[in-house]
């Protein structure tokens, strides 16, 4: 449970940090590194993550363990 929470977050911080990126770099007129890193490299890295917490969790359900 607590695996697919944390893909949900990744999703969410996603919008979040694209969101805010565009809103930054559009009202500064700058580039801003912070929330496009979170939004490139953070949030994808917390999906994966998440998916493969949830497939083992799903898996050792079934085998019994």
């Amino acid at each position: 449970m607590r695996c697919a929470l944390l893909a949900a977050f990744a999703v969410a911080l996603f919008v979040v940090s694209v969101v805010l990126h565009n809103l930054v770099s559009g009202l500064l007129g700058v580039e801003e590194p912070v929330f496009f890193l979170l939004a490139v490299v953070v949030a994808p890295l917390l999906f994966l993550a998440g998916v493969a917490g949830s497939l083992v969790a799903i898996i050792r359900r079934r085998i019994g363990r």
